[in-house]
């Protein structure tokens, strides 16, 4: 299901010119230009090509988008195209993000599952936005190194659509920014917080008021699973409430974000949520090193 899901996600987006090409030859009649002049000189080649390009383009779309608009505008021949096929251009644009969107609410693989972790507390998220499509599951994992009412980690494994990008280079980064923007990381995180909060009764944890604060940027950072060294980019967030009185929030926690990309438009995610209070292991394993390492060698 998850090449199948791949491969139609690129086709529904790949499409679109041609789907833009139909709708101007309903529309135009006998007076329709042929295919590779309706939006412009060879402009539906171009459009096709730089959809293709999703699968190598680091960040994809982020950069495409921004890059395509300024060569247009860039030439007083490009600003002449636009006024002549504004219409049929906008149209074509639509479109593209239409099927961008259908694109995103196609199935995703099921998410990496270490047999060490047991069976998932949870492999529904009630606050994960519908789009993009993703799987998750969630473990509550007691570390035996210390005791200690905080000696837990809710970890969080998720396989996640792509559809700003297809290829995997600086897949995770992209995804990170684009969820940073949106709020699209807040939302997910709640359930964990949820379950921190019924697990630390006396600090009372409002999962719709915190906050996550990125404490450096991204690190990489070599995790040794028994299957090999992995050298990964590694996010490290400290997570705020901030119900309390104090306005810059109050820490509760960290959270330790490590992604694999995948061909496709579909990622892999893990992310895991420590408490703060009189826990050593933020301190002497700041990475998270023995889950993700796990969470790397499991199969997928």
């Amino acid at each position: 299901m998850g090449l199948i899901a791949s491969v139609a996600s690129f086709i529904l987006v790949f499409v679109s010119i041609p789907l833009s090409y139909a709708l101007h030859r309903w529309r135009q009649g006998e007076n329709a230009e042929p295919f590779d002049q309706f939006l412009g000189s060879k402009t539906s080649y171009f459009a096709l090509a730089s959809i293709a390009a999703l699968w190598l383009m680091p960040y994809g779309l982020i950069i495409l988008i921004p890059l395509m608009f300024i060569l247009s505008f860039s030439s007083p021949a490009g600003r002449i195209d636009w006024k002549e096929y504004r219409n049929e251009r906008l149209i074509a644009v639509f479109i593209v993000f239409l099927m961008l969107g259908l694109s995103g609410l196609l199935p995703s693989d099921k998410p990496r599952s270490p047999e060490e972790w047991g069976e998932p507390f949870a492999k529904e998220n009630p606050y994960a936005p519908a789009w993009p499509a993703s799987e998750q599951y969630t473990w509550i994992l007691f570390d035996d190194s210390y005791s200690g009412p905080t000696n837990f980690a809710v970890v969080q494994s998720l396989s996640i659509r792509t559809p700003h990008q297809f290829g995997t280079f600086s897949q995770v980064e992209s995804s990170l920014a684009i969820s940073s923007l949106l709020g699209l990381e807040n939302e997910r995180m709640r359930q964990a917080i949820d379950i921190v909060d019924q697990r630390i009764s006396w600090v009372p944890i409002d999962s719709e008021d915190f906050k996550l604060e990125q404490r450096v940027n991204a690190q990489e950072h070599t995790f040794r699973p028994p299957s090999g060294d992995v050298k990964m980019n590694v996010w490290v967030y400290d997570c705020l409430a901030t119900s309390g009185t104090n306005s810059d929030g109050t820490k509760i926690g960290e959270v330790v974000i490590a992604g694999v990309p995948g061909w496709g438009g579909v990622l892999d995610l893990v992310v895991i949520v420590r408490p703060d209070f009189s826990n050593p292991a933020l301190s002497s394993d700041p990475f998270a090193e023995m889950l993700v390492s796990e969470w790397l060698d499991s199969e997928v």
